[in-house]
């Protein structure tokens, strides 16, 4: 009888269903007595009626109390209303191992993890003569700290004689489930998982959990099942004829690990693993290898005994005491280091991580990693993840979070928040404390033992020291004339020196420069093509060069470099934040970066809601940006294959066909069309070049090239409605970013419209030529301005909470605007008549889709032109390297 939200059963009230089973079926329910919640398990009405079913139901609560075991869940009661019987359970928060699965295979330490637990939960069940016999994804559960809880013992067996044959239609009958929409006989649950044994209908006993656990395993590891088939004819083929696709699991699978599985998908069940106790044990010891370090992880001869824990364990002892003996022997000439240890951190269910480079970081001593990740609201937070643990926490009261850096004894956590503070927050808890207010454009941050703090307050700017309690910022770096901005401090070992990126105004490589707390002079250490560097020992330089990451050798006591970079192969997510170094490092050779994953976008027409998607037939790619024609039946897109590189193309909507504009090896930035559309101008650069303003006819018959000689960074962001100018901006260190005017005839020598102390960007004209709206910062933070244009004067203010512009209506009379508070949500202002300019409220009229790319609105103001995942994204992941110093090429 199927139970509903508010039947009250004794003091259990039933709060939702949580699914059927072969065995019966599962509610959440409340324990009004206790005040705790309950899983109530319903025996089936068909089953009650069976004296046989009956009584297994009945066996299953007596051997379920009989189970006292951290890792299996565990059960309260046995409860009769109405004549039905009820179990009730443990109620385990969290996500089943088949959830999990759904999302790819587990990291090698998540499944190591997992299946170590796993494997503790059966060792105990067996230990007391319990067999599950339904060991599956499905029945294991993870919680939001990374315990496993094994469930459902619901065919479990007792008095486990291998030559037993009592119960024979039970104990012999997989659980197969027909789903909604699928053929008879289609496998969806435990048929793959059953043992050759169970297959052929014959007596089993605890050596088919051992054969199930393989599976697990197996999967874990691979993402895949390991006797995965259509029908159940198939599958049933492949368990009893077919070997699992080893191949399929990873290659940084460690070999005690391949050996331990294939140990337990042994199809003779007298030749397959005795004991899931050995299988613990192998997990444990492959566990504190990876650990310690130690390179004990050789498998053992195919066909041979796994050893036993202690065995193990003195061959280890055997095994490290030589590996010192070496040391001490060959020190004066080498370092013996432990070999690369690579496992993946995941998004935490119903987040969605920020894998840029600049964000994620590990803790000084390799133990934690802290992240940023938005929930459902797309709200970035903190998160924290021990790299022991399967299960990351979030921190509260971190809203914003961003640009993450350590205090130097693991205890604390530095970041910036989105109210333009320096916080800092306990690792394990606490409320967050303000450092120092007023930080408008942070750029990196780090931390030394004697309580200081170096940071960058400012995207432009100088490095400013502060007391980590908190006080008033003091540069401690002076820009010179070549220079825009001094970026991401990073200290060195003996917490005076520290290097810092030096953006330059008259070349495109950045200057790595150490310099110390006292002021004396600064040294120029190395020059990159964008990213920042961090320090490692044994004394090397980390950073990224042609999307590589690769090391070099430093001299941290005089500030020099030597060598060339050597290149450790692993390829970090780019950061998007000039002069960031892409990676966190520990003092014990621990490494973290974000992974970049492969994507895939196209092009959509939607309505103004985000409603009404009408994709665009093309053929997809690495697109990333997205300007409309003013004729609405083309577009330019921007591919982002490289740092430092981005091709543009022209985007037939019509036919779908996608041309190719630029042909170079340049970094092509920030098209917009020409009125008449018959040009296309953008920003391009080669690393190490300046950056010139490129004007393309868009068939490419012609190009001109303007400001090659001008080495400042620009930022194009409109043309003139007649097309005889272009509106750029100009960074300068002095007055960071202003917004200046581009004649394309005449002498081409480019005149100021708004130079200020301020930071100013975004710049579009009226359609009309008589006013120009903008970006500005100089009320602390940004908000959307209009003036007078071309000769400036007074100005307009539009926003005021805070506003990113998008674009003017065709006729002039609206703005559209978007708010750096809901990335999602479009508003437009109303010009209102009169003699002066004036704008109404701006007001939302519309909202983009989710997983927008990027997107532009038609000039009547009707639809959007989206840019779209073709797929759905893969899930961010961080990698975590130990041991790094081992990526280093040998000598």
């Amino acid at each position: 009888m199927p139970l509903t939200p508010g039947t009250r059963l004794g003091t259990y009230e039933i709060l939702a269903s949580l699914g059927a089973g072969g065995m019966g079926e599962v509610y959440r329910a409340r324990d009004t007595r206790l005040g705790r919640d309950v899983a109530v398990k319903a025996l089936p009405d068909e089953f009650a009626r069976d004296p046989d079913r009956l009584t297994r139901f009945e066996r299953e609560a007596k051997l379920l109390a009989s189970l006292t075991h951290s890792n299996i869940a565990g059960i309260f009661g046995l409860e009769e209303v109405g004549g039905h019987r009820y179990l009730i359970l443990e109620f385990i928060e969290g996500e089943t191992l088949a959830h999990r699965l759904d999302r790819g295979p587990l990291s090698i330490s998540e499944a190591l993890q997992v299946g170590r637990q796993v494997a503790a939960a059966l060792e105990s069940a067996h230990e007391n003569g319990v067999a599950h016999r339904d060991l599956k994804p499905a029945n294991v559960m993870i919680t939001p700290t990374g315990d496993v809880k094994v469930l459902d013992f619901g065919l479990a067996k007792g008095g486990m004689d291998v030559s037993s044959s009592s119960d024979e239609s039970l104990s012999h009958s997989p659980t197969l489930t027909h789903g909604q929409h699928t053929g008879v006989g289609v496998i969806l649950g435990t048929a793959a998982y059953m043992s050759p044994e169970q297959a052929r209908g014959r007596a089993v006993d605890k050596r088919t959990d051992i054969w199930s656990f393989g599976c697990v395993l197996y999967e874990c590891f691979s993402g895949r099942q390991a006797f995965a088939g259509d029908t159940v004819s198939d599958m049933i083929a492949r368990i009893l004829e077919r070997e699992p696709d080893w191949d399929a699991l990873p290659s940084r699978t460690p070999p005690r690990i391949r050996e331990l599985l294939r140990r337990c998908l042994e199809k003779d069940a007298k030749r397959r693993l005795r004991d899931i106790g050995d299988a613990r044990n192998e997990i444990d010891d492959v566990i504190a290898t990876r650990t310690s370090g130690s390179d004990v992880s050789q498998g053992a001869p195919r066909g041979a005994r796994l050893p036993s824990r202690p065995l193990v364990a003195g061959a280890a002892l055997v095994l490290v005491t030589v590996a010192a003996t070496s040391f001490v022997a060959t020190r004066s000439t080498h370092v013996r280091v432990a070999p690369p240890v690579r496992f993946e951190i995941p998004e935490a269910p119903g987040t969605r991580m920020d894998i840029d480079g600049v964000h994620p970081a590990i803790s000084p001593d390799g133990s934690t990693l802290a992240y940023r990740a938005a929930d459902s609201t797309g709200t970035f937070r903190l998160w924290v993840r021990p790299l022991a643990s399967l299960a990351a926490r979030e921190v509260p009261g971190t809203d914003g979070a961003q640009m993450i850096f350590w205090s130097p004894d693991s205890k604390y956590i530095g970041y910036f928040s989105r109210t333009q503070k320096l916080m800092k927050v306990a690792a394990n808890g606490g409320t967050p404390e303000t450092i120092c207010q007023d930080v408008k454009g942070p750029r990196g941050a780090s931390w030394n033992r004697d309580g200081v703090i170096l940071f960058a307050p400012l995207s432009e700017g100088a490095v400013h020291r502060i007391s980590a309690n908190g006080g008033g910022g003091v540069p401690v770096t002076k820009l010179d004339s070549t220079e825009t901005a001094h970026r991401y401090p990073v200290f060195l070992p003996d917490g005076k020196h520290f290097l810092y990126s030096s953006l330059p105004q008259h070349d495109g490589l950045y200057t790595i420069y150490m310099a110390s707390l006292d002021g004396g002079e600064r040294r120029a250490v190395l020059e990159t093509a964008g990213s920042g560097v961090v320090y490692a020992e044994p004394g090397y330089l980390l950073y990224q060069r042609d999307d590589v990451l690769v090391a070099r050798k430093f001299d941290a006591k005089h500030g020099r470099v030597a060598g060339e970079p050597l290149s450790l192969g692993d390829r970090p997510f780019g950061t998007g934040f000039s002069g960031g170094a892409p990676l966190s490092v520990a003092t014990n050779g621990t490494i973290a970066y974000g992974t970049n994953t492969d994507f895939a976008t196209h092009l959509v027409w939607s309505d103004l809601h985000g409603e009404n998607l009408k994709p665009i037939p093309m053929v997809p790619g690495r697109y990333i940006s997205v300007d409309l024609a003013p004729d609405e039946r083309r577009a330019v897109l921007q591919t982002g294959v490289r740092m430092g590189v981005a091709d543009l193309w022209i985007a037939d909507l019509e036919r779908g066909v996608v041309t190719r504009l630029t042909h170079d090896t340049n970094e092509n930035d920030g098209a917009q069309w020409s009125p008449d559309g018959t040009r296309i101008a953008y920003t391009a650069a080669q690393t190490g070049g300046a950056q010139k303003i490129v004007v393309s006819a868009v068939d490419g018959s012609s190009n001109q090239t303007f400001l090659e000689d001008d080495p400042s960074f620009k930022f194009l962001f409109d043309w003139t409605p007649d097309s005889r100018a272009l509106v750029f901006g100009r960074q300068e260190a002095a007055t960071r970013r202003d917004i200046w005017i581009l004649p394309l005839d005449g002498d081409h020598k480019p005149r100021p419209y708004l130079v200020t102390p301020y930071l100013e960007g975004n710049a579009k004209v009226s359609p009309d030529g008589n006013w120009a709206s903008y970006e500005s910062d100089e009320s602390g933070r940004t908000e959307v301005y209009v003036q007078k244009f071309p000769e400036g004067g007074s100005k307009y203010q539009v926003t005021m909470r805070g506003g990113v512009k998008i674009s003017w209506s065709r006729d002039g009379r609206r703005i559209f605007l978007g708010s750096p508070g809901d990335t999602e949500a479009i508003f437009a202002a109303e010009i209102l008549p009169g003699s002066q300019f004036r704008l109404g409220p701006p007001r939302q009229v519309g909202r983009v889709p989710k997983t927008t790319f990027d997107a532009d609105v038609t000039r009547r103001q009707d639809k959007l032109l989206v840019l779209m995942p073709s797929r759905p994204l893969p899930p961010g992941t961080i990698t975590i390297v130990e041991h790094w110093p081992s990526l280093l090429p040998k000598p």
